[in-house]
């Protein structure tokens, strides 16, 4: 046989070879993953997400062998099955929080599992840490990205009921190129419910000098009143208590607290209208139905 006839034999041998190789890793992979997925897993502390092949790939990803993604999905698919139970047990979010990081230490790009996983580790009072934890995870690989910091924000406020740190990491979605037009809003909702309206007021008005759209324009001079009017309002809800405190008794009306040097003046409501002392001593605006607030789930 003719040398240059051998070398091609010998190079489509060494071919198909490593061809069987990869084809029987790839069988050996799907039959480790496949018995992984079929053990029962214990009631607490996702002790077989730790102890399984996954999980041992995933804190060293070299030892896929090529099969990351492959492996991912299979971690992903077993995170979907436990998140899919009507009632899930403290060791089923354990297992999905273990899950969840196998999946990310395999395919740290496949940002899906981050966010889905997150919202439902929140659902558990015993894993918002975790579920904070994950979307921050998912924030260092994707920082272009404003649904990370928007879902921190979620978290924030519906588990934690914080609407400081939510309305702060909205604030921060907001900023980032490609982010849609209503989160300065919602930020600002947020801050003001926090009781914190001039962080709202910066926000809004830092984000309405670089606007140049009539119609946005609007909107965000439209809530820069509605937030003026909550930071007026809390002011002088303030000013009341300190009254009653030191007479005694709730004042007849606002301009009693001038009189009394608690505050130097009425502000002016951006409406035109006017702020008025309630019966129960709250405060209100007479062109203003209703505060701001976030809905939040009780």
């Amino acid at each position: 046989m003719p040398r240059s006839a051998s070398r091609t034999v010998a190079g489509s041998t060494v071919a198909w070879s490593l061809l069987l190789v990869l084809l029987v890793c790839q069988a050996l992979l799907s039959l480790w993953a496949s018995n992984t997925r079929s053990v029962p897993l214990p009631e607490r502390a996702g002790t077989d997400a730790k102890g399984g092949v996954l999980w041992q790939i995933g804190r060293r990803p070299e030892l896929s062998f090529g099969f990351r993604n492959f492996l991912a999905d299979v971690a992903w698919l077993e995170a979907v099955q436990v998140a899919g139970s009507r009632q899930m047990s403290p060791g089923d979010y354990d297992r999905l929080d273990n899950l969840l990081k196998i999946t990310g230490g395999l395919d740290p790009r496949f940002d899906v599992p981050y966010i889905l996983g997150a919202m439902i580790l929140g659902n558990s009072p015993d894993h918002v840490g975790a579920a904070l934890d994950t979307l921050k995870r998912g924030k260092a690989h994707h920082p272009a990205k404003w649904l990370f910091p928007f879902y921190i924000g979620y978290i924030q406020y519906f588990s934690l009921g914080d609407p400081v740190a939510g309305g702060k990491a909205l604030e921060e979605a907001a900023r980032i190129p490609g982010s849609p037009r209503y989160l300065p809003l919602l930020a600002s909702r947020m801050l003001t419910e926090g009781r914190e309206p001039e962080t709202a007021l910066a926000l809004l008005e830092g984000i309405l000098q670089q606007e140049t759209d009539p119609a946005r324009i609007r909107i965000l001079e439209a809530r820069i009143r509605e937030v003026i009017v909550e930071r007026d309002i809390q002011s002088l809800e303030r000013a009341v208590s300190e009254y009653e405190a030191r007479t005694g008794s709730r004042p007849a009306n606002l301009h009693d607290l001038v009189r009394a040097g608690i505050v130097q003046g009425i502000p002016a409501e951006p409406h035109g209208g006017r702020y008025l002392l309630s019966p129960g001593g709250t405060v209100r605006s007479d062109k203003v139905e209703g505060r701001l607030k976030v809905m939040r789930h009780r």
